[in-house]
């Protein structure tokens, strides 16, 4: 509802229509004599709204005549349920208080009208006059802390802050800071006998309090260029702890990522030792502390002995060793100009890299055994063994329902992988455990499996939408040399992928032609075949006699079906740095006819080889895959012996 102090505006700004008068552009006052009926003039009229300074809303209305047999004479235009004024301008300008409201709220919001029609050089108005309606709204602004202090921090606090206004500009922040006293919230800053709060400037956008310590709360609000104000003060909560002084130091790794501290005592995780391979290390750290105004004027460390330590030293920023088998400790300390010591500790369990005591074979496939017509576990079992039968090198299973951690099903450990030539990693199920190869619960960023490619070990990772289970992403994927997390990095760098797609993410149920289980089998590439390897393709058995290891063959739940193949991986090597070795041999769906689904990476270096099957093994002929272990295996550094499996 119009409120009487927008109304007298609106009044007021009615009149001042005269008072803006414009020349009219092609408006005369010609009288031709004509013995025809006179055709009524036509309007057009358009609005611009712009918030201005002053808290108070501009909107420009333009309006426009055309008379087909004469000329436009002159305007009557009306505002709201004033009375028409006649007036020969095209444009006006009229100011309205900005109404600090939500779009959400717009219907409770003030509305105005304004008309126009155009009467001609006979007298005759326009029947149909141009009505415009606006709103003059103001959106509220929103604030947002960009950066805060930890839950628990030191006794310094720095704090930034950004302002967001949708239909104009911020023109000044408003901020305040409560401690926790007797279990209420207490302002502090600013006085509270002075002021509610603390108003800045819009280039104000961070504060620094202490030193502080205990439980704290600071708020920050935005005002935007009309007047209207944040009703959601941003907000952090944090305790302060004098105990956590001193500069942030950052410590980045080879192979561990790059880790904060701060204050002299590290977080607890870090007396948990991490499991690596035994390799090449490399730290480098440096420290800020400029956030509360202080400097940083020394650095040392400690390799295992901490009983004597050097001389602090600016240009003592870097360590490299390669450990020993056995736990180690690396110590990294720094010291600012207020004798304030922020400590760091990485605590590593070295395994000694064997790489020759037996053949790892992970059964990573779905131990509840949801569906045994897709195979049960034992099935697998017998498969894989067949295909692994009489090798040179014993071959030991992992299960990982058999390793329990916290109730939940555990990937091999560093120990383990380093003792074994080759790792064979099946994963048949959207339950696999490969994906907590790739989660750090303790922020350690260590990647196990990269680790073990790194120091020599060799790997053969195949089942379905295992580059999903890696990476926790959907298809399609792709890799770039930008990637930083541990999961896209292992894709990019071991096993030399740039591109991924999979034919069960879009499949229509009612178009089988389109269905995304597509897969028949797979054929070598050019380079493939120049390896000695050949086709295969899913074991469909005799429908008549004996289904196959794929009853959708013989048994199609949905017309149309027939002969539905797998979901396979569509692959593109990583510049060219890995042999796309075969290629799907598919139907129904041609998007995967051709495509990669098996790449191949010999390293020719002290690294492993890696292979990388985007399909389920277990589901084609026996026979077939047998002959592919019997190509691929020496290719890994293994040497198997032929077991004389019939198909």
């Amino acid at each position: 509802m119009r409120t009487a102090m927008s109304r007298a505006l609106a009044v007021a700004a009615f009149g001042c229509l005269v008072a803006f008068v414009v020349a009219i552009s092609g408006c005369t006052k010609i009288s031709p004599v004509s013995t025809s009926p006179n055709r009524a003039p036509e309007t057009t009229l358009t609005v611009r709204g712009n918030p201005i300074a002053g808290g108070a809303r501009q909107v420009l209305l333009q309006w426009i005549g055309s008379d087909e047999d004469g000329s436009v004479d002159h305007y009557l235009v009306r505002l709201d349920t004033l009375e028409w004024r006649e007036v020969t301008c095209t444009e006006s300008v009229f100011l309205f208080p900005g109404r600090t409201k939500r779009p959400s709220l717009i219907d409770e919001e003030e509305t105005h009208s304004f008309a126009v029609k155009a009467v001609d050089d006979r007298g005759e108005e326009d029947p149909t006059p141009a009505v415009v309606w606006f709103t003059p709204r103001n959106d509220l602004p929103e604030t947002e802390i960009v950066d805060a202090p930890a839950s628990v921090t030191g006794p310094m606090v720095f704090i930034e802050w950004i302002g967001t206004d949708p239909d104009g500009v911020i023109a000044a922040y408003d901020y305040r800071l409560f401690a926790r006293w007797d279990d209420e919230w207490v302002q502090v800053v600013p006085d509270p006998d002075v002021a509610e709060s603390i108003t800045v400037g819009p280039e104000v956008t961070t504060v620094m309090f202490g030193p502080i310590a205990g439980l704290h709360k600071f708020e920050v609000w935005a005002t935007d260029n009309e007047g209207g104000v944040d009703p959601t003060p941003a907000e952090c909560t944090f305790t302060c702890n004098p105990e956590l002084a001193g500069a942030v130091l950052s410590v980045s790794t080879s192979f561990i990522g790059t880790h904060r501290f701060r204050g002299p005592v590290w977080p607890a995780n870090y007396d948990i030792p991490v499991d690596i391979f035994r390799e090449h290390l490399t730290f480098n750290w440096t420290a800020d502390a400029s956030a509360y105004g202080g400097e940083v004027i020394g650095y040392r460390h400690a390799f295992d002995d901490t009983s004597s330590w050097p001389m602090w030293s600016l240009e003592d920023r870097t360590f490299e060793i390669t450990p020993e088998p056995g736990q180690h400790s690396l110590y990294v300390h720094v010291l600012d100009n207020a004798n304030v010591m922020t400590r760091a500790r990485f605590f590593i369990d070295v395994s000694e890299v064997g790489l020759c005591q037996y053949i790892l074979l992970v059964d990573d496939y779905d131990h509840w055994e949801h569906n045994p017509a897709w195979g049960t576990d034992a099935d697998r079992d017998a498969f894989y063994d067949s295909l692994l039968y009489r090798c040179e090198r014993p071959v030991i299973e992992w299960n990982p329902e058999e390793h329990m951690a916290g109730g939940t099903p555990q990937p091999p450990d560093v120990p383990t992988l380093a003792a074994a030539s080759t790792v064979i990693w099946y994963a048949d199920s959207a339950l696999a455990v490969l994906g907590e190869v790739f989660d750090d619960p303790l922020c350690h960023r260590y990647s196990p499996l990269a680790g073990y490619v790194r120091t020599g070990g060799n790997l053969l990772l195949c089942g379905s939408k295992l580059l999903a289970t890696i990476t926790g992403e959907p298809y399609p994927m792709v890799f770039t040399a930008e990637d930083t997390t541990r999961a896209a990095v292992f894709v990019r760098d071991y096993l030399r992928i740039s591109r991924a797609d999979n034919s069960g993410e879009a499949a229509d149920p009612s178009a089988p032609w389109s269905y995304g289980y597509c897969m028949h089998g797979a054929v070598p590439t050019p380079a493939g075949e120049a390896l000695g390897f050949e086709p295969v393709y899913v074991d469909t058995g005799d429908c008549d006699v004996e289904p196959g290891k794929w009853f959708l063959y013989c048994d199609p739940p949905l017309p149309g079906y027939y002969h539905c193949g797998l979901n396979v991986e569509k692959l593109v090597s990583f510049q060219g740095t890995s042999l796309e070795i075969y290629a799907t041999d598919s139907f129904l769906n041609p998007y995967y006819e051709g495509e990669t689904s098996v790449v191949l990476y010999l390293s020719g270096d002290n690294h492993g080889n890696v292979c990388y099957v985007g399909f389920p093994l277990y589901y084609l002929k026996t026979f077939q895959v047998k002959a592919f272990f019997d190509e691929l295996l020496p290719l890994l550094g293994e040497a198997p012996v032929a077991t004389g499996i019939e198909e």
